[in-house]
């Protein structure tokens, strides 16, 4: 029997190196008798919708814990000039209830959103979460759920130059054999770190949301960027995607169903994009209405100092306002601008009160508090 999986996997992914692995795919299936977080937390049982039609073909299995997830972004959100009011992606199922992570950018400031199992079902979902920190998001649908669910790897133990697989909604049509090139923090402009993100490649254009597979069908990121250069050799230019480790949702699975964020999302916010140059750090551009913009910060502006400590980096910048401030802090940045330098105070925001997010803000920042109590 094992051999005849091997053979239809062979056929059908054109992946030899999950052969032996996906074989054994239903042993990878989450059991749906069992929640994967109901050891660690304490969670009310969300209210079951109707299971959709049970296969039993392992390939098939999972194939249906990947979705693809459309989002119809609301009238005048602040992200839609960036990725757009019409977004689509992938998510992954990631518990027997039906819960679902996605890239936390495809569905914030979403108005409706929905899910398409592979069977061709299609159901409103309701957001459980949007975390900025991470860069994820949570979702269940409404009336119906897939029990089958990836199970959870350790992406703590991913090796440079590991074998693995992007599984998008499209399934085997886009799922794609990869390499980790590095696991390594990865820094972004847009006032952004991730600790031990995955860098893999080729690139894969559908990396969207997509499931990042082990050899045994774990689950062991959900996909987020694409990257022209994940920084593998020094010589040339080597694309390819990151993904953010599924131990990184873990950590803070508890308070993200619980408030639908975690406390590290809870951060001062500038509202620029920085980038690190030989120079130092240069500001690309500021959102507007957004602290950095009311503050006179510009585009072009190069940030020396942050309450008259010098930082060099976008990781030392972040790392100080990140471990010393909290939102509604005056922070003062020391700025060169036309070889001339100006102590800028910006009044910094939490994000979330910027962004114009599903739900009752005031009712989520009161479970907030209380979580933090």
């Amino acid at each position: 029997m094992l051999i005849s999986h091997a053979l239809r996997i062979v056929a059908r992914f054109k992946q030899t190196l999950f052969v032996a692995s996906l074989c054994c795919a239903s042993a990878a299936i989450a059991d749906p008798s069992l929640d994967p977080f109901s050891y660690h937390y304490d969670i009310a049982e969300p209210e079951i919708a109707s299971a959709l039609p049970a296969v039993n073909d392992p390939v098939q299995q999972i194939m249906q814990a990947v979705v693809t997830v459309e989002a119809s972004i609301r009238e005048g959100a602040r992200t839609g000039s960036t990725f757009g009011t019409d977004r689509k992606g992938s998510g992954v199922v990631i518990d027997s209830d039906g819960l679902i992570a996605t890239a936390g950018y495809i569905i914030a400031e979403a108005e409706t959103v929905s899910v398409t199992f592979a069977n061709g079902i299609t159901d409103e979902a309701e957001i459980i979460a949007y975390d900025d920190s991470i860069g994820l998001g949570l979702l269940r649908p409404k009336n119906f759920r897939s029990t089958h669910a990836l199970q959870l790897g350790n992406s703590s133990e991913v090796k440079n130059e590991q074998k693995v697989l992007i599984l998008p909604a499209s399934g085997e049509q886009g799922a794609k054999s990869v390499t980790v090139g590095k696991v390594k923090p990865f820094t972004a402009g847009w006032e952004y770190m991730l600790d031990n993100a995955i860098h893999t490649y080729p690139p894969s254009t559908e990396f969207s949301g997509a499931a990042l597979l082990s050899a045994k069908a774990e689950l062991l990121g959900i996909g987020s960027l694409v990257s022209i250069d994940i920084d593998i050799d020094p010589k040339v230019r080597v694309p390819g995607n990151i993904f953010i480790p599924i131990d990184a949702l873990k950590d803070v699975m508890g308070e993200l169903l619980t408030t639908g964020r975690s406390k590290s999302s809870v951060k001062p916010w500038l509202g620029m994009e920085t980038k690190d140059t030989k120079d130092g750090i240069k500001v690309g551009a500021v959102y507007q209405d957004a602290p950095a913009s009311d503050s006179g910060i510009k585009a072009g502006d190069k940030i020396i100092a942050v309450n008259q400590t010098q930082v060099a980096s976008l990781k030392e910048m972040y790392s100080r306002i990140w471990t010393e401030y909290k939102p509604g802090d005056k922070i003062h940045l020391l700025v060169l601008r036309d070889d001339k330098f100006a102590n800028v105070p910006v009044d910094t925001v939490d994000r979330y009160k910027w962004l114009k997010l599903q739900g009752d803000k005031e009712e989520a920042e009161t479970k907030l508090t209380q979580a933090e109590e």
